[in-house]
């Protein structure tokens, strides 16, 4: 089969492709059907990159980074925050292949690009191509999810030219972040 990568800005998304990305988001993560306040937010993300596989014209897998500005110790660092990260169909691939490819353009740009998860899909993420750290979501927001007993502590990423990370791990400060989540 030949799957299809679509690299678009947000601003540029069709209406239906924001529909079907809204709904997705809403059944995965939230369970419900009212896809109203995440096509919102969606229709927000203007400056994002939104990675679309495709075969057919059809979304197989979808995530997009969202352009952040973060001040630590005193400078200022451009990085990607990794977002909504779905495959319609698990255990298909389609995850691997658009990991991938967010992998590429990253290193391309020699950009920082950072996302969270629990322990055992931060397995995954390292298997194609992050490196992984425990404890670093809570560095960087660390009262989110506490009220819901979530426990995605772990940051999967792709270490730009700027270090970022490393910086971060070096020290034991909390980075203020301008988001109270991605």
């Amino acid at each position: 089969m030949k799957y299809q990568i679509e690299i678009k800005k947000g601003k540029d998304l069709t209406s239906k492709e924001l529909i079907f990305l809204a709904k997705e988001t809403q059944r995965v993560f939230y369970g419900g059907n009212n896809f109203n306040k995440e096509l919102v937010r969606l229709k927000r993300e203007k400056n994002s990159f939104f990675f679309l596989l495709k075969f057919n014209k059809n979304i197989l897998s979808f995530g997009f980074l969202k352009p952040t500005k973060i001040k630590y110790l005193n400078k200022n660092y451009n990085i990607f925050g990794i977002r909504n990260v779905i495959s319609i169909k698990k255990k298909k691939g389609y995850g691997s292949l658009l990991m991938k490819e967010m992998i590429s353009f990253l290193n391309k740009k020699e950009k920082t690009g950072i996302g969270f998860t629990g322990s055992n899909v931060s397995k995954f993420y390292k298997k194609i191509g992050f490196l992984t750290k425990k404890g670093l979501r809570n560095r960087m927001f660390p009262n989110y999810g506490k009220d819901k007993g979530e426990i995605a502590n772990w940051g999967f990423y792709v270490e730009g030219k700027d270090k970022f990370i490393t910086k971060i791990i070096k020290t034991k400060l909390k980075v203020k972040m301008p988001l109270k989540k991605w």
